[in-house]
């Protein structure tokens, strides 16, 4: 059975504050508290399974509760200016860019809206100076304001698609069965870093477009107790100055949902909610267009929606490993939501 998954990095202003100041950016990210709810409605509509991979200090209410919680052992970056934990004075400042609980709390009163992490702090695995202990005490935290919303998260997207082996072995003790990957080619498989510098990223772009990687459908893999979901293509926002470009990059798209439709893979779609922060309008109209690209999918072919979670779910029924049928949570007889807010 073929798959379309949507996975979303839910950051603020936790995940740009290395790349962006708030002059820059901040108005991308303030624009999520109309983008989000929006966001919701749309995916309702369709009725579209998401994962919203959340940063945990996102989840805090304040800046005090912030303050509050903290891991016993601190990222350890050489780099110290790109720690979150030294962002006190832009936090105290904007705390609108920052926390956003009441967002969280509308996710999870959507259905089939799943809430998975992105780590407590937007962990940078491939920092210099980071470590898997660091890691671990990170996750502790996700897990414990996870809690407090009555969640239990089985989904993580790594920040910055930053996958490495070692933080991998971390996963299952922290109750993680599946992350996104990165899909199995030169321009995608190193996350953040492309081969080629400049002129890789260039490909990259271009990729958004043409299908330099090929088709960009994929299955799931199992590699010990984990479940590796690769991210298929980026959905680009819509810009004045790419405008131009959108309806190429949507029949780039697009003719990935039908691969996989028609060969019983996965398309794995994702994005950040600050990219529709701004040109919101426009932005989910592009997005309306490729969920009315599934429902005519799944009208002809049987395609399903499903968030990370439901992989998980269906691991615990021994369904969903390589090569084997994937079936669907709500089809298992008996089977409950692992998550609040997945039904």
């Amino acid at each position: 059975m073929s798959q379309f998954v949507i996975s979303l990095d839910f950051e603020l202003f936790w995940g740009v504050s290395h790349s962006q100041t708030v002059a820059s950016y901040g108005r991308n990210v303030q624009g999520e508290w109309d983008a989000v709810p929006r966001l919701l409605m749309l995916f309702r509509r369709y009725g579209i399974r998401v994962s919203w991979a959340t940063v945990g200090m996102a989840m805090c209410r304040n800046y005090q509760e912030w303050r509050d919680i903290r891991p016993t052992v601190l990222p350890g970056y050489f780099r110290k200016e790109i720690s979150p934990y030294n962002l006190d004075k832009l936090v105290r400042e904007h705390p609108n860019l920052f926390f956003a609980r009441p967002l969280v709390e509308q996710i999870l009163a959507t259905p089939g809206q799943e809430l998975a992490t992105h780590t407590y702090s937007h962990f940078y695995c491939n920092e210099a100076g980071a470590t898997p202990e660091q890691f671990a005490a990170d996750l502790t935290c996700a897990r414990a304001i996870a809690a407090e919303l009555g969640v239990h998260c089985r989904s993580l997207v790594l920040p910055r698609n930053q996958i490495i082996e070692k933080f991998l072995s971390v996963l299952p003790d922290a109750g993680i069965q599946v992350y996104r990957g990165n899909a199995n080619h030169w321009l995608y498989r190193n996350g953040d870093i492309v081969t080629g510098g400049i002129a890789g990223r260039a490909v990259r772009f271009a990729d958004g477009c043409l299908p330099l990687s090929g088709r960009c459908d994929g299955h799931v893999e199992r590699s010990g107790d984990l479940l590796n979901l690769p991210a298929s293509l980026f959905l680009y926002p819509w810009t004045e100055r790419q405008s131009a470009l959108v309806p190429i990059r949507l029949f780039r798209l697009k003719r990935c949902m039908t691969a996989a439709a028609r060969v019983g893979s996965i398309c794995h779609l994702w994005w950040h909610p600050h990219n529709f922060g701004v040109n919101t309008d426009r932005n989910l109209a592009l997005l309306e267009s490729l969920l009315q690209h599934y429902r005519m999918l799944a009208d002809q072919y049987g395609m399903q929606s499903s968030c990370m979670g439901d992989f998980a779910a269906s691991a615990d029924h021994a369904c969903d490993v390589r090569n084997q049928p994937f079936r669907h949570p709500a089809a298992v007889a008996g089977s409950s939501a692992p998550l609040r807010g997945v039904p």
